[in-house]
This record gives C-alpha cells, sequence and structure tokens, in this order.
C-alpha cells in the first residue's frame, strides 16, 4: 500500500474517496479491505472511512463532504452542531458553496449556494465550517420562529461567540431572508437559559409583549434562598418547564416539591408548564400566566 496515500486519509481526517484508493491499489484490494473491516463504507456511495476511525458527526460531515465537494463549508445546523449549540436535531448535512454554486445536493446532503461566500470559514474538528455567530444567524433565519431564540441563548451558552458577534453577524446579512426577525431576537438572546424547551417558552411570552421575564432569580427569605429560572420578580410570578419529571429520582421529586411549596409558602406563584403548552397550547399558557401577572384580558395570538 502506498504510504503516501495513507498520508491522504491522515490530512482528511481518515476519510477518502474509492477513486484516491484506485490510485493506490486494485479494485479486488479495495473489496478485500472493506470487506475485512479495515476501510468501511460511509452513507455515501463512492466514500470510505478508515476502520481504525471511531464514528462520530464529525467523520459523518467530513465523508458527506467529499461526496458533494471539497470546496463546500459546514453550515446551518450542521456547523452549529459541530460548534455545540445545535437545539434543531436534524439528520439533514447542511454544505454552504458560492452563489453560482450547481446543485450537488446528494440523499441527506443539502447544498446552499451563497452570496456571503465563504471566506470566513473556520476548521472544526477537521471541518471547515462557517462561524459560530454567523452559523447561529442563519439556522435563526432560515428555521421555525421558535427555534429562534432557543439557537441564539445556546450559541452564547456555548461560549463560542459573544452577543456583539451576534449582532455584528445579523447586520451583515442585511437584506437576507428573515433577517428583521433575527435582528429583533438578539437584543434577548441570554446564555442563563438552561435548555432549548425554556428558550421557546420565554419566546412565547416575547412575542405576545409579555413584560420581559427576569432570569435567574434569587428568592431570599431569612437566612434562605432558593432560585428560579425564568419569572417576573416584582409580581412575584416564576414559570417552570416541566420536562424531566418522569425521569426524576425520588430525591430528586422530593427536593423539587419542597422549592415548590417554600415558593408558595413565600408568597410566589409558580406556574407549570410543558411540551404541549409550548407547542400547542400555547394560547392557554399566556392567558394564565397574565391572569397571574394582573395584565389585562386580551386575546392572545403568538
Amino acid at each position: 500500500m502506498d504510504f503516501a496515500f495513507y498520508r491522504t486519509i491522515a490530512r482528511q481526517g481518515g476519510v477518502f474517496t474509492v477513486a484516491q484508493a484506485l490510485d493506490s491499489c486494485s479494485d479486488a484490494e479495495v473489496r478485500r479491505l472493506v470487506r475485512t473491516g479495515r476501510w468501511r463504507r460511509s452513507p455515501w456511495r463512492g466514500v470510505l472511512v478508515d476502520g481504525e476511525i471511531p464514528d462520530s458527526f464529525a467523520v459523518q460531515v467530513r465523508a458527506a463532504s467529499l461526496a458533494v465537494g471539497a470546496d463546500l463549508v459546514a453550515c446551518h445546523s450542521t456547523a452549529a452542531r459541530l460548534w455545540e449549540f445545535d437545539v434543531i436535531g436534524s439528520d439533514l448535512l447542511h454544505f454552504l458553496g458560492p452563489p453560482e454554486l450547481v446543485n450537488r445536493r446528494r440523499p441527506g446532503i443539502q447544498v446552499h449556494p451563497s452570496s456571503l461566500g465563504t471566506n470566513d470559514a473556520v476548521l472544526v474538528d477537521g471541518v471547515w465550517c462557517t462561524p459560530p455567530a454567523r452559523t447561529a444567524c442563519d439556522v435563526v433565519r432560515l428555521t421555525p420562529p421558535i427555534d429562534g431564540l432557543a439557537t441564539l441563548d445556546a450559541a452564547l451558552r456555548s461560549a463560542f461567540c459573544t452577543r456583539d458577534d451576534l449582532t455584528a453577524a445579523a447586520a451583515r446579512q442585511t437584506g437576507l431572508r428573515q433577517v428583521v426577525r433575527l435582528r429583533e431576537l438578539v437584543p434577548h438572546a441570554d446564555p442563563r437559559i438552561d435548555s432549548p424547551m425554556e428558550s421557546r417558552m420565554r419566546w412565547r411570552f416575547l412575542v405576545a409583549r409579555f413584560p420581559p421575564p427576569d432570569l435567574q432569580i434569587k428568592v431570599p427569605e431569612g437566612g434562605r434562598a432558593r432560585w428560579l429560572d425564568i419569572g417576573w420578580r416584582e409580581e412575584r410570578v416564576g414559570a417552570e418547564f416541566d420536562g424531566q419529571q418522569a425521569h426524576m429520582t425520588p430525591q430528586q421529586l422530593r427536593d423539587d416539591r419542597r422549592r415548590h411549596n417554600w415558593l408558595t409558602e413565600n408568597r410566589w406563584t409558580l406556574l407549570h408548564f410543558t411540551k404541549d403548552d409550548v407547542y400547542r397550547q400555547h394560547r392557554a399558557m399566556l392567558a394564565v400566566t397574565a391572569r397571574a401577572l394582573g395584565l389585562p384580558p386580551r386575546r392572545w395570538r403568538s
């Protein structure tokens, strides 16, 4: 086996094309190495992976890059996952190229032309991808509105970018679709939100023009203190997203109920909402919260 070929495999992060392999060995040898597990097939025809390389998301993206062309860069939710702030969870891989790009879409791969180009690409885990702030802004513009604030919160929480970075990235996207919505959300982005679903719940309140909720509220009383992730301090109202109760240990459940009772005894109103409330029954969620806050009744349309 040509040692130079293995240097090529290492340089490409453990992925290579069948055509590259055939430059160094016969077709029969390629089949033998795949059959014995020395090499393995990727999900994309004509692209192989070194069998000694553990499977990972980055390896999948490297292989996909060879399938569509190494001149492209990962973007959108694919880049967000590489930057560790993806909240979409899509199986579709996204790549970006120049505006004159000929469509190179493959099964499981979407290729996007970009008027902004790819000169700002950054190497992450062996994959060229859009920078973190640009990535977050792209995701916000091109996904359902309810995922926007969750993406921005997660991007800040990852510490790979700042709010100033997001503001600058949004400014560079002037004229692109949904950039107005993006710019409205950036000032509300906050790394203190712990989960995407809490971000989505908070987004419902902001879109409905509620007073912006306070975050990480400390409630002191008699030398003790409890914390609320989201709420309105002056009105003594907290909004809790319940997503993991079914997986709580008995001790976690006990501590949660004691915390709830303690806050109630200290004149706080705690409202509990679920995924169904945030996604499907949000008008009822808003109405309940409005009554707790003493807001005038109205027909919530967010």
